[in-house]
């Protein structure tokens, strides 16, 4: 594998997947766009109203466009997340230390699962987990599984995460002690716009499995109700030859 500027070379999305995430892009669009029309109808008739004391419609119209922005911000977000799951990757692969991200991520989310009672603790070896990587995608694939399990602990709870080597693999794990996946949800749950939250688009564990699929990785995961998840994501180890062969090509 070369280092450098990579375009993604993951299989294409076939017909059926892409009328499906059309479908679940559409459900999703429905309730913000139908909040914002309500939010504009109502605030047309504020400002029509010639009974309303200028200060009474500045107050109400205030109110309704906080509700139209965090709308807007809603559908700006799914609009993300949508595009990073259909739009070509194109890859900016280094090597890179898997300990390294792991350590930056808990650095930055440790104070707030702190602050929800949610304890973390690291487990990995003493020596660099290198593999070629795009270090913001899988940063990002990351920080997706630790929200996963910071939602999945809203009572608090252990998150583990457990860095090692295995053969030709890298493997990282993220294990909770949430509420766990029922049985029926469990062929579901990677698929898009699936999700089990009140809020959310259902699409930040299909982001993850894209960018692990994208970096020759697989991810997976067991889960017990009421027990706990862990997601396991395995990525292509990286060699002394390899970085080799990277430097001098």
């Amino acid at each position: 594998m070369s280092h450098g500027d990579s375009t993604s070379s993951a299989p294409q999305l076939t017909v059926a997947e892409m009328a499906e995430l059309a479908g679940g892009l559409a459900h999703e669009l429905r309730n913000p766009l139908s909040t914002m029309m309500i939010n504009l109808k109502l605030l047309a008739e504020d400002m029509q109203d010639p009974g309303t004391s200028f200060e009474d419609v500045r107050r109400r119209a205030l109110l309704k466009v906080d509700v139209l922005r965090r709308e807007a911000e809603r559908l700006q977000s799914l609009f993300d997340d949508f595009l990073n799951l259909t739009s070509p990757y194109h890859l900016e692969l280094a090597p890179c230390d898997l300990n390294r991200i792991v350590d930056r991520l808990v650095g930055f989310f440790d104070p707030m699962l702190h602050a929800t009672s949610i304890k973390v603790s690291i487990r990995r070896p003493h020596t660099p987990l290198l593999c070629t990587v795009d270090e913001k995608l899988i940063s990002q694939a990351m920080l997706n599984l630790v929200i996963n399990a910071r939602d999945a602990m809203s009572n608090g709870g252990d998150l583990t995460i457990t860095t090692v080597a295995e053969d030709r693999w890298a493997i990282i794990r993220v294990a909770d002690t949430g509420i766990g996946i029922g049985e029926k949800d469990q062929d579901r749950i990677l698929r898009p716009f699936f999700s089990t939250k009140a809020k959310g688009s259902g699409l930040g564990l299909s982001i993850t499995r894209r960018i692990v699929l994208e970096h020759g990785g697989e991810l997976s995961f067991t889960s017990r109700p009421g027990e706990g998840t862990t997601f396991t994501v395995r990525l292509p180890l990286e060699t002394p030859a390899s970085i080799d062969r990277g430097a001098t090509g």
